[in-house]
């Protein structure tokens, strides 16, 4: 397996010879991003998938849209992701709920759910194939989600490790502890800080090297491969 961190929670994966973009975000709202994207997704000559976790600014672009239009790419997403992927003309989109699955070229993406206050339909995705992948998107640590996860025996953990605060209701998302917290807890072999290259929840190298996850953890340098054997 394959890892590379483009920005913020888009990283494309490799896995069993199927290749996948996760929240797909380039093109549009540029001034939210806090960290430069590392490379251009428009290179990218094929792609298999498209996992998008909820319709929000910073998970899923237009542009993504029309890169799927063109390389012939499944989206595989959120109820609200997935009808905004079709209203923009693209056909191979598929909507999954907690608990649904779809198949794909030998690998297996299972929806998993996550809890996002601005987004009731948002997923998480467990990827199953030669490893067995956690992709969290925009969720909160909550025990359901924990037990959701509790079934599987996890090679990597893609974790949400920053959000925002608001008055009255609180994170919208993880921060590094609960982010640690839900590691401890799901125990996936390595475990792997994502969305915290945005204007406001920018993480510094030195945040993410003393970050005390209870799990062996990885940092990616964007647009630097991570290979997992």
């Amino acid at each position: 397996m394959e890892l590379t961190l483009y920005g913020q929670s888009t990283v494309l994966i490799r896995m069993s010879e199927v290749s996948m973009l996760t929240d797909p975000w380039w093109g549009q709202f540029e001034f939210m991003r806090g960290v430069p994207i590392a490379s251009n997704p428009e290179l990218i000559e094929k792609l298999d998938l498209m996992l998008v976790s909820h319709n929000h600014i910073d998970h899923w672009s237009n542009p993504a849209i029309r890169l799927a239009r063109k390389l012939g790419t499944t989206v595989v997403g959120s109820q609200k992701a997935v009808s905004r992927a079709e209203k923009h003309g693209l056909e191979d989109a598929v909507e999954l709920k907690p608990g649904e699955e779809y198949e794909f070229g030998g690998i297996v993406i299972k929806a998993v759910p996550a809890f996002h206050p601005f987004a009731k339909d948002a997923i998480g995705f467990v990827v199953e194939g030669e490893k067995t992948l956690y992709f969290s998107g925009d969720t909160r640590y909550t025990p359901e989600l924990e037990e959701a996860l509790g079934r599987f025996e996890l090679d990597a953990a893609l974790l949400q490790a920053a959000c925002s605060n608001y008055p009255f209701i609180g994170k919208d998302g993880m921060d590094l502890d609960s982010a640690a917290r839900l590691a401890g807890a799901i125990k996936p072999k390595l475990v792997i800080p994502i969305h915290y290259q945005v204007r406001g929840k920018v993480l510094e190298p030195e945040e993410l090297k003393a970050w005390s996850a209870p799990v062996p953890v990885a940092v990616l340098d964007p647009g630097v491969p991570l290979h997992i054997d």
